[in-house]
């Protein structure tokens, strides 16, 4: 890993908790934070998923059709509640995580939440280039897929509109792109941390 100075400490360090990636699927969450955690020093990047299918030993596939969702989304929860409050990490939520029950309440009281917000034209040109890699999509044309893309997102957006902040994810297709969005990313999280700090000095100054 690569430490890129005052800006990676602030990143990570500041942080209470771990940082979590949320956002439709085909949003970036798992290349930006892949990327963050090459790029700074002391970032780890955590997959849910993939942390649901390690102590499940199966694929979410195969958890769905034999076990049921209410085994995954229990097993989900399960993970986030072990991630909770460890600074350092950067956990990529899966599109439908913060959707359920009790779960934004245990990001945003445990760590940093950050909704990637991707285009309805990005995000259809990804996920029919990665179709053939998501059961959920399978069987949809171009048409249907925009139509899912949109409503479903309508759907979410009471959940994703909790997020703390927000980062644009357009532009993680080139490796310059992924690079430049890493240090925009950077400095999101470390001015919103400094500021936070900031009013916490200010508050404790005036009481």
């Amino acid at each position: 890993m690569t430490s890129q100075g005052n800006t990676s400490e602030v990143f990570l360090a500041a942080c209470p908790g771990p940082v979590y990636l949320m956002g439709f699927m085909g949003s970036g969450k798992t290349t930006l934070g892949r990327a963050l955690a090459a790029r700074f020093d002391g970032a780890c990047y955590v997959d849910l998923d993939e942390e649901v299918e390690r102590s499940a030993g199966m694929s979410v596939r195969e958890i769905f059709s034999s076990r049921g969702e209410s085994c995954f989304r229990e097993l989900e929860r399960e993970a986030l509640r072990r991630f909770a409050g460890e600074r350092g990490l950067i956990v990529g939520c899966g599109g439908g995580t913060p959707c359920q029950p009790g779960n934004m309440e245990l990001m945003n009281s445990t760590g940093l939440t950050v909704l990637l917000r991707a285009s309805d034209e990005v995000l259809l040109r990804r996920l029919l280039e990665a179709q053939a890699q998501r059961p959920l999509l399978n069987g949809m044309d171009p048409a249907a897929l925009a139509e899912f893309v949109r409503t479903e997102q309508l759907r979410r957006e009471p959940f994703y509109g909790q997020a703390t902040l927000e980062f644009p994810s357009d532009l993680l297709e080139s490796e310059e792109e992924v690079s430049a969005s890493c240090e925009a990313f950077a400095r999101l999280v470390s001015g919103y941390l400094r500021d936070v700090r900031q009013k916490s000095r200010i508050k404790a100054e005036t009481t």
